[in-house]
C-alpha cells in the first residue's frame, strides 16, 4: 500500500498500487464522484454514423478511388 496525497481534494489516502509521476491519483471519496460522473456521461445517446465520420473530423475524404479494370489482352 502507498500513501499519497489526494489531486483534487488534497486528503492523504492509501492506494494499492505505485503511482506513476504525471498520472492523477485520487482519495476514495474523489475517485468515487469522477466514476459516478464518467456514467452519466456515458448514458448520452449516440449515434456512429460511417458515412459522416469523416466529415466530423475535418477530413477531405473523398471516398475510395475506383480502379480501371485490368485488360485480359496484352498488347506486344
Amino acid at each position: 500500500m502507498y500513501d499519497v496525497k489526494c489531486d483534487e481534494c488534497g486528503k492523504n489516502a492509501t492506494v494499492p498500487f505505485k503511482p506513476k509521476a504525471g498520472k492523477p491519483v485520487y482519495c476514495s471519496t474523489c475517485f468515487s464522484k469522477r466514476a459516478s460522473g464518467k456514467r452519466q456521461r456515458s448514458n448520452l445517446s449516440f449515434s456512429f454514423d460511417s458515412k459522416n465520420a469523416w466529415a466530423r473530423r475535418g477530413c477531405d475524404f473523398k471516398g475510395r478511388k475506383e480502379a480501371e479494370p485490368a485488360s485480359i489482352f496484352q498488347e506486344y
